[in-house]
């Protein structure tokens, strides 16, 4: 019998290692009559010890996946000051039968997050926590997190290795950039250039070829070439994306969306420093998006960057009033990229 505590899961992440678990209990067929997934909110640890304690049916074992039941146990506990008994009682129960290596079914807690300051992590009333049954080797503890952008780089690169892939080091990082982190995407798109390149190393221009028409990549190349005040940078870079199929409503959409997040970082940035790690927390948005506009606000002044907003707001305008949406998107570059 295995205990596992999987916290914070990646969708993607935690997805594959169920999967694993399941196909450990042995024929995929007669899985699913060993394998109970129970709602923590709705459970209690006599439910929980209830199935943990069956019998498994022609397997070795049963697999017992239980979701959100620590945190909603732990808001139960209530204060030091006003302890709910009835919490605490459930407590004990659950934190002792762990505790004993004698339960012959896998049990798995899936929760988002849990406070390791309260006592379901550090300990009750002489019982081990969380923390001390890992320690013990009592209960296996895994992050399952999204690698944070720092991270992803080095995540596409391992999973590349394990799955035999040659990638090389810019390719991944411009994977990373223009996927971001979605971990089932970017596994896909990983199969995708492997069958491309067919047994030779991924290379940055294969990434650009076949990932870059679904990044917005191509957005800031446009608007880093407006910004540059560079017309027929910018020229070469629309009708990049119009040989992608973006429509001129997405590229209307989506250029606003980018003047948007000069504003914010423009604004934010005013306030206090910080690199695009630090700014991105502050503003909400992805830390490549912000470090592009870092680059990019730095040549207009906030002003200005509201009045291209109105520009862009007019735009949208006459394109959903019958102006042609191709010429307006034309004409809409061409002034952005005049000289002031």
């Amino acid at each position: 019998m295995t205990n596992f505590l999987f916290l914070a899961p990646d969708e993607f992440l935690l997805g594959k290692r169920l999967s694993q678990l399941k196909q450990a209990i042995g024929d995929l067929e007669m899985a699913s009559l060993n394998i109970a997934e129970l709602d923590g909110a709705r459970s209690d640890a006599s439910d929980i010890l209830y199935h943990a304690g069956a019998l498994p049916f022609l397997a070795d074992r049963r697999l017992i996946i239980v979701r959100e039941y620590f945190s909603n146990l732990e808001s139960r506990l209530g204060t030091a000051k006003s302890p709910n008994r009835a919490a605490q009682d459930e407590a004990r129960q659950i934190l002792e039968a762990l505790a004993d290596p004698g339960l012959s079914n896998d049990l798995v807690f899936i929760d988002d997050k849990l406070d390791k300051r309260r006592a379901i992590w550090r300990g009750l009333d002489g019982l081990a926590g969380l923390d001390r049954l890992s320690k013990d080797g009592l209960l296996v503890i895994e992050e399952l997190g999204t690698p944070n952008p720092r991270a992803l780089p080095a995540w596409i690169a391992n999973t590349a290795r394990q799955d035999g892939i040659d990638i090389a080091g810019q390719a991944v990082q411009m994977l990373a950039t223009y996927v971001g982190a979605d971990l089932r995407r970017l596994t896909l798109e990983l199969d995708k250039l492997r069958s491309y390149a067919a047994g030779r190393s991924i290379t940055p221009d294969d990434v650009q070829r076949l990932v870059s028409d679904t990044s917005d990549a191509l957005i800031w190349d446009l608007t880093d070439a407006i910004g540059q005040r560079d017309g027929r940078k910018a020229m070469r870079a629309l009708y990049a994306l119009r040989r992608n199929d973006a429509s001129p409503f997405y590229l209307l959409t989506m250029i606003t969306r980018q003047y948007r997040i000069m504003i914010k970082v423009k604004d934010e940035t005013s306030r206090g420093p910080g690199n695009e790690y630090d700014i991105a927390g502050r503003v909400g948005e992805s830390p490549f998006p912000v470090k592009k506009a870092m680059a990019q606000s730095r040549n207009y002044g906030l002003p200005q960057l509201e009045g291209i907003l109105d520009r862009l707001l007019s735009s949208d305008f006459a394109m959903k009033t019958g102006a042609d949406p191709n010429t307006e998107i034309d004409i809409l570059v061409a002034e952005l990229t005049q000289s002031r």
